[in-house]
């Protein structure tokens, strides 16, 4: 079924409805297949009654190339449904150039917007789905490139690791994996949002700390200190660990950790440090990654990149991400 869930999605209504009838519509010169279901309910986010928010739709946006072949198929794990038009329409977007590559970009949304991945049986879901789309388009055996900013990281890292630890039950196979400034080491993550929300020094950082830590404590049994083994073998990376614990899963995959470290930003802004920041998750991954021998493991540090730097723009963002070259690095990773 397809869905436009507000009105981002207008400009696309009559693509939709093609989509609706054939199955599938040409967008900027390449074939967009949408294919969206409504979720109802709330998701609860806090220990208060009224802290709930809605869920979404849950589906999924394949782009393919207008010239085949597709030589890999790049896969975000979004919040929420997105419009693809606005990417399609700028040459400079890491989904344009990619197709322009050969590359084939696959959108997905579980209906939790604020998905970590705590249980398998979602992951399970959602490597399940990849597996079902990319077979329609007898595309089983080419690689994925798994992609995300922040919790999109997180969940993208852990797919990765999913479908390492169960090679044995999809026909999916990952070329590499890039994630941007996204926290890994929940037991360094819930100490963080903990003081986040105690210190309450910015309303919009003490709210996630309240949600962050309600979200991570109702999952995985406690905090990290009553549940400490359950925290170790959910988080994607733990430094406490030898090995990083889950990191181990990632010791012959491709990795880029992308991070732009301006302490004095987050010290001036939110009162946060070093501590606080998922710049020390994203470093030590990548030094233990070397460590196992990983020499495709990078980490991608950059210094005053971001959009809006001069206006004061957070660090916490997708425009470090030098989208030429990635596109270019996931192209070398292709056998």
């Amino acid at each position: 079924m397809i869905v436009s869930t507000n009105t981002r999605f207008l400009a696309l209504a009559l693509s939709l409805v093609l989509t609706c009838l054939l199955g599938a519509s040409i967008v900027s010169a390449q074939t967009v297949h949408r294919d969206f279901t409504p979720v109802d309910g709330l998701l609860r986010i806090g220990p208060e009654p009224e802290r709930q928010i809605h869920l979404v739709d849950k589906g999924q946006t394949f782009i393919l190339p207008q010239q085949p072949p597709v030589r890999g198929v790049i896969v975000f794990l979004d919040r929420m449904p997105l419009d693809p038009a606005p990417w399609l329409a700028d040459s400079t977007s890491l989904e344009a150039m990619a197709l322009e590559n050969g590359l084939a970009v696959l959108r997905m949304t579980t209906g939790n917007p604020l998905d970590f991945f705590f249980s398998d049986s979602v992951v399970h879901d959602v490597a399940s789905r990849i597996e079902t789309v990319l077979a329609s388009y007898h595309l089983g055996d080419i690689p994925l490139f798994h992609v995300g900013l922040s919790l999109a990281g997180t969940r993208s890292l852990k797919l990765t690791e999913y479908l390492v630890k169960h090679d044995d039950e999809f026909r999916l196979h990952t070329g590499a994996v890039a994630v941007v400034d996204a926290p890994l080491d929940m037991i360094r993550f819930w100490h963080a949002e903990q003081r986040a929300a105690d210190i309450a020094y910015h309303p919009a950082a003490a709210d996630e700390g309240r949600w962050v830590t309600y979200l991570l404590e109702t999952n995985l049994g406690g905090t990290p200190e009553s549940a400490r083994e359950r925290y170790i073998e959910y988080s994607p990376y733990t430094y406490g660990e030898l090995g990083g614990g889950n990191a181990r899963y990632l010791k012959d995959i491709p990795v880029r950790a992308y991070h732009e470290p301006d302490v004095n930003w987050w010290i001036d802004n939110r009162r946060k440090d070093y501590n606080s920041m998922n710049s020390i998750d994203l470093a030590a991954l990548i030094n233990d990654l070397k460590l196992m021998g990983n020499e495709r493991a990078e980490l991608i540090t950059t210094h005053n990149q971001r959009s809006g730097y001069d206006d004061g723009s957070s660090p916490h963002t997708w425009s470090i991400v030098d989208q030429q070259e990635l596109i270019r690095w996931f192209v070398e990773q292709l056998p």
